[in-house]
């Protein structure tokens, strides 16, 4: 009888042993999902697109957004999906605000809008889907038809300017 026992016990323990070695063969790594944001303001010329410096990292999952390069880097190839927030103070009538997402330099999506009359600040943002490359960088770039630096707004709680990124599968 005690061997019986200990045989059902051992049977157990190696089927227990089984099941879990196939419910990890079945848990899939996690997938990219990145906020990055601006919490202080800064200024920046009217010389072209310039790169949006990020203060703080509010998430990534995956540990594929670089902070101080400010770039996420594609871990595996797929659809990601894109948003990003910018907000510009000091603006002038007339003027223009561009914000953009550039996949290895190449612009990829973005938005823009115009200032009118008595706006102090002005805000763009935009959502896309795009199909990214395993090792592909991606940053969040800024433009504004200003003569003089205008400056990029940012906040404490990361509304006024911000850059997300997540694989269109995270849902799944």
């Amino acid at each position: 009888m005690v061997l019986i026992v200990a045989l059902s016990g051992l049977g157990v323990g190696a089927y227990s042993l089984y099941n879990y070695q196939q419910l990890i063969s079945q848990v899939e790594p996690p997938k990219p999902l990145i906020r990055a944001f601006l919490n202080s303001s800064y200024a920046i010329s009217s010389m072209g697109w310039k790169p949006v410096n990020f203060t703080v990292l509010d998430y990534d999952i995956t540990g594929d957004f670089n902070i101080t390069s400010d770039r996420f880097t594609c871990p595996t190839s797929g659809y990601y999906l894109i948003s990003a927030m910018l907000m510009f103070s000091d603006m002038n009538d007339g003027e223009w605000i561009f914000v953009a997402a550039a996949r290895e330099g190449i612009l990829e999506a973005g938005s823009s809008a115009q200032a009118s009359y008595n706006s102090s600040s002005l805000s763009t943002g935009f959502t896309d889907i795009v199909y990214l490359n395993e090792s592909d960088y991606v940053e969040m770039f800024a433009y504004h038809s200003g003569s003089t630096p205008r400056t990029i707004s940012g906040d404490s709680a990361g509304t006024y300017t911000y850059f997300t990124i997540a694989a269109t599968d995270i849902l799944n």
